[in-house]
């Protein structure tokens, strides 16, 4: 009896003495899902900056191409479609790697697609999205969540439906 005793002291300072120790369950920022999705910022049009956090609050995707790349460039314009004809509760996010911008505005304007946020990184491969992303490895897309947690990756257009129902 004497020893239940000790044993049962002994499990409470140690009960309490682990929920001291315990890390955080703060989410990590990376590029898969289950990560939040590190700082995006683009220079637009306009010469003013837009950062991926003024879209908080709203599923996101963003989505990483250049007209070059045949298969980016037609998920470009089907999720693009996709989103215009079933209208998903959702923000695009596209951002062009083209050798010129010349070849991205042409690009955007035959595939009849609006430029609202639609960006051109002028630094191509060499730029720190196209780095950070790991975008040598192939073009990618991210479904975000409104906290900005990566929630899939890789989609194709038909794929979205199964976020949204």
């Amino acid at each position: 009896m004497k020893y239940l005793k000790y044993l049962l002291i002994a499990g409470v300072l140690l009960t309490i003495t682990s929920s001291y120790t315990t890390r955080s369950s703060r989410l990590s920022e990376g590029i898969y899902p289950g990560n939040v999705m590190p700082g995006l910022v683009l220079n637009g049009d306009s010469g003013k900056t837009f950062s991926l956090e003024h879209l908080r609050g709203v599923k996101v995707l963003v989505n990483f191409w250049a007209a070059y790349d045949a298969e980016s460039h037609i998920k470009n314009v089907q999720f693009w479609n996709a989103l215009q004809q079933k209208d998903y509760p959702m923000q695009m996010l596209s951002v062009s790697f083209d050798k010129s911008k010349g070849v991205y505005e042409k690009t955007l304007k035959l595939d009849g697609i609006d430029a609202g946020y639609h960006f051109y990184d002028v630094k191509g491969k060499d730029s720190e999205v196209y780095k950070t992303y790991k975008l040598d490895n192939g073009f990618k897309n991210y479904l975000l969540d409104e906290n900005g947690v990566i929630l899939a990756m890789d989609l194709n257009p038909h794929e979205l439906e199964n976020y949204f129902n």
